[in-house]
């Protein structure tokens, strides 16, 4: 059987300050879309896990999420003879803020407790996903959500609108630390992104087309400081007549907001021929299970 897991874009992102812990507060919208890798997943019982991607940049061993996914699940289960061998078909670029190894390991998480017939409840899964990393609880369900805290705090969000997203791999990535450590944090409970996520926090509901409007993200600057490039895409996007222009997380995907599809489609054109990895997607409402071959 083969799997979609699917990728997320964050829909602006402000750090509100440092934890005591070491990690950082942040805000964001996440929302998942239909660009997907694709997993296999061969149940074992000889206690070995396998994993293999089609990457050869991403690693095949304990240091993937989904080798540390799997690993804590059956941990959990407390049954050492749990065992599977896992394929990714990596097409979500990785290190591009869009969640792929996140996305990944949640799925892995979801399908391997029903094929090892753990009978672990949502909230035993979801201590799980937290000990892989931040983003993985999120793709558990998937959809949209508030998130807050590390990542761990996730609030279930409604939307409207459906928008064509453009998104803008642009041949390069960025490596979170480096991001976090190079980011000058101005503590701030007060700008229009921040005031409208709280709004969209008391109702359980967002138009898309309206956050829009207000997206911020702390990391953009910084990366197009150091890749002039970005600007170059983010500017073409704008020309096209986008309702938003920006960056997915600390990056280094880039994307964009359309309302019509055929305009949405001729600018990922444009990119592509300009040389760059360029998809178009909509957003889902939640993760989905889908099975794409027997």
């Amino acid at each position: 059987m083969k799997y979609l897991s699917y990728a997320k874009i964050n829909v602006g992102l402000r750090v509100l300050g440092k934890r005591p812990d070491g990690f950082h507060d942040i805000l964001s919208l996440f929302l998942e879309v239909n660009f997907a890798d694709e997993l296999t997943i061969l149940p074992g019982s000889d206690g070995t896990i396998k994993v293999r991607c089609s990457d050869p940049h991403i690693p095949d061993g304990p240091d993937n999420l989904v080798y540390q996914a799997a690993k804590a699940l059956r941990e959990m289960a407390n049954d050492d003879t749990l065992g599977c061998e896992i394929g990714i078909d990596k097409r979500i670029p990785s290190g591009g803020g869009l969640g792929g190894g996140s996305s990944n390991a949640a799925l892995v998480i979801s399908l391997l407790n029903d094929i090892w017939k753990t009978g672990l409840g949502n909230r035993n899964l979801h201590r799980i996903a937290q000990t892989v990393g931040s983003d993985v609880p999120f793709f558990l369900k998937g959809g949209c959500a508030l998130v807050s805290g590390r990542g761990e705090n996730l609030q279930p969000i409604d939307f409207t609108g459906n928008p064509y997203m453009v998104l803008v791999h642009p041949g390069f990535s960025v490596p979170t630390p480096w991001a976090f450590s190079k980011l000058n944090i101005k503590l701030t409970t007060e700008c229009p992104y921040i005031r409208f996520l709280n709004s969209v926090g008391v109702s359980g509901s967002v138009d898309l087309f309206e956050l829009f409007s207000v997206i911020q993200n702390d990391f953009l600057m910084l990366v197009a400081s150091r890749y002039p490039s970005v600007e170059r895409i983010l500017s073409l996007i704008r020309d096209a007549g986008a309702e938003c222009a920006s960056m997915s997380g600390t990056g280094a995907t880039l994307y964009g907001g359309f309302a019509d599809e055929a305009v949405a489609q001729e600018v990922a054109e444009r990119l592509r021929d300009q040389g760059y990895m360029a998809h178009l997607c909509r957003p889902i409402r939640r993760l989905s299970i889908d099975s794409l071959a027997q």
